[in-house]
């Protein structure tokens, strides 16, 4: 099959492109920059015009769009300003003959909530970053309906792995490690998250580009809740470091929740369903 990937350049984007390839499939890799390592094709999607998207996404079988600015940072009025500008990149993607879409979403769609979340779970997000998302998940499900297009809008939960290039506890954990110090502050640790490695949600989400026969709302995650305090001491344990955990230094963040987690049942069912095999280009 002949994928596009925005956002290739990305955290998540880097893993699905190498996912990708490794399953036999085309891939054309696209980012706002280019990058040295790893040959992509420069193009800002959030600005280009519908001549710019034929000509790149010509003979494209399915899109996976990952890119996303300022996705570490929730509070960011960014996420207000660019949302529909990724709706605009949506539609051109339809008009240009792509029938087959997939976008990241985020659980911070669901806002304040406790306990396990499926695709009928009520929105009501609470910060700028989940208000836009679930913005562009309302607005993007209304426009595929109406052009019969296969949507998949994917709701990541808690990622982990590849430490290195993300902005997560784990991320802060190996600088503080690097920098010396003794111990790493936190909240309780108590609340329960749904937690995945990255190479796992690269293989769940091309795995459920690939197919049609689910659509709408999939939830991307493990669904099994385990809280931070056990996640924490694992990675330390795992990376050998000699930093130590110190608990309720902090509160925890107003929308998040004490115990939430994906029903895993819809993408569990698609990647059982998948085999694992290179299919040719």
């Amino acid at each position: 099959m002949r994928l596009a990937i925005t956002g290739a350049g990305g955290y998540i984007g880097k893993h699905v492109a190498q996912k990708a390839y490794t399953l036999g499939h085309s891939v054309l890799k696209i980012s706002r920059t280019e990058s040295s390592k790893d040959i992509v094709h420069k193009l800002d999607v959030l600005e280009a015009s519908q001549e710019d998207i034929v000509h790149r996404f010509l003979e494209i079988d399915a899109c996976i769009h990952l890119a996303w600015q300022s996705g570490f940072n929730h509070q960011s009025s960014y996420h207000f300003e660019s949302v529909l500008k990724h709706y605009y990149f949506i539609e051109k993607l339809i008009l240009s003959g792509v029938k087959n879409i997939t976008v990241a979403g985020t659980m911070h769609e669901i806002g304040y909530f406790i306990g396990e979340v499926n695709e009928y779970t009520t929105c009501n997000p609470i910060n700028p970053y989940g208000i836009a998302k679930n913005f562009l998940r309302q607005s993007l499900l209304h426009l595929c309906r109406q052009n019969q297009v296969s949507l998949k809008w994917l709701r990541l939960f808690y990622i982990t792995g590849d430490d290195e290039n993300n902005n997560s506890i784990f991320n802060k954990l190996l600088s503080a490690e690097r920098n010396k110090e003794k111990t790493f502050p936190l909240n309780s640790g108590e609340m329960l998250f749904d937690f995945i490695h990255v190479e796992d949600l690269a293989d769940q989400i091309i795995q459920t580009a690939l197919q049609t026969t689910y659509t709408g709302v999939i939830n991307c995650c493990s669904g099994t809740p385990v809280s931070l305090k056990t996640k924490v001491e694992q990675f330390i344990l795992e990376k050998g470091l000699s930093i130590k955990p110190e608990y309720n230094k902090f509160p925890r963040r107003e929308y998040d929740s004490y115990a939430i987690w994906g029903d895993a049942s819809i993408i569990k069912t698609i990647m059982s369903s998948i085999p694992n095999r290179d299919i040719g280009k």
